[in-house]
């Protein structure tokens, strides 16, 4: 007679995935303080490990893993609808001789959405692409630069020489002044690491991911700030995940006066069908640019 039973290394990648999803919401109501939970905790981590590296799908981060590194979440609320409208306000304002304005940058969308694929990443990430160049264009000036540097890799170390980082981060948006911004796009890694510029200006984390992925992809972008913040010996950083057509925005703070660390995150927040809502998306990324270390008050959220 055949057993039912399967070693946990013998399970497939579409076994996988539903079992890891659900250790993470029972994870989460259990306390890794409490004596009478402790070998329950410690059991379920051990298995949750093992089916990780038994899957043949990408690694992906989970609640779990943030749990793992004592990072625990808030939520982001917009204050009010004053609030709201003037995210909008400040995403609608235009500058002087910029060809990417508001209604070009709409219609090059609309240009992506009909004729790019974006069941793939790659058509994805030319309407983030899209959404960033407006960004840069309204925040770039005479004094400072706005930098999109793609697939950044310069966080690939931790104590123990074990990488601290799965895979790269999508997008690093980077800000400094604008006399570097010529060593930085074609030097990153080395011009950022300078010391006279690793504390100068600031950078936001994004993740790309398709609309299925968003969830993985902000669990992985606040790991990505949580390394950052840790090898650059700052307290806060401000990041998103996004597939183009929605956001899921955060801010990170690292552990502080003996408290754990943590993110607050917001809704998804919707471009919109015509991109009537791409004016709230580049309101609250200006803010992200604008307040990048700072976690909390907010001008705009509420912590909640």
């Amino acid at each position: 007679m055949t057993s039912h039973k399967r070693k946990v290394t013998e399970l497939s990648a579409g076994d996988v995935d539903p079992v890891i999803q659900s250790l993470v919401p029972f994870m989460a109501g259990l306390d890794r303080d409490d004596e009478r939970t402790a070998g329950v905790v410690d059991m379920i981590e051990s298995l949750f490990f093992k089916l990780k590296q038994g899957s043949r799908a990408p690694s992906i981060a989970t609640a779990l893993d943030l749990q793992e590194n004592h990072i625990y979440p808030y939520g982001l609320e917009f204050k009010d609808d004053t609030a709201k409208a003037l995210v909008r306000q400040r995403g609608a304002q235009e500058v002087d001789n910029n060809i990417l304005t508001l209604s070009n940058t709409k219609a090059l969308i609309s240009l992506v959405r009909k004729h790019m694929s974006r069941a793939s990443l790659g058509g994805c990430r030319m309407l983030i692409d899209v959404i960033f160049l407006r960004l840069a264009s309204v925040m770039s000036t005479d004094a400072d630069n706005l930098s999109v540097i793609p697939d950044w890799t310069a966080l690939n170390t931790s104590p123990g020489g074990r990488p601290s980082l799965e895979g790269v981060i999508d997008y690093l948006i980077t800000k400094r002044p604008a006399k570097y911004s010529g060593l930085i796009l074609s030097e990153p890694v080395g011009a950022l690491n300078r010391p006279d510029l690793a504390h100068v200006g600031s950078s936001n984390i994004y993740e790309a991911r398709t609309c299925s992925e968003l969830q993985s992809g902000l669990m992985q972008a606040v790991l990505a700030a949580a390394t950052l913040c840790r090898e650059t010996q700052k307290e806060c950083a401000r990041g998103a995940v996004t597939c183009g057509d929605h956001w899921i925005f955060f801010s990170y703070q690292g552990p502080k006066g003996g408290e754990y660390a943590k993110y607050a995150r917001t809704e998804v927040l919707d471009v919109g069908k015509d991109a009537e809502n791409l004016e709230l998306i580049l309101g609250v990324l200006v803010d992200w640019i604008e307040n990048a270390e700072v976690f909390g008050p907010q001008k705009y959220f509420y912590i909640v």
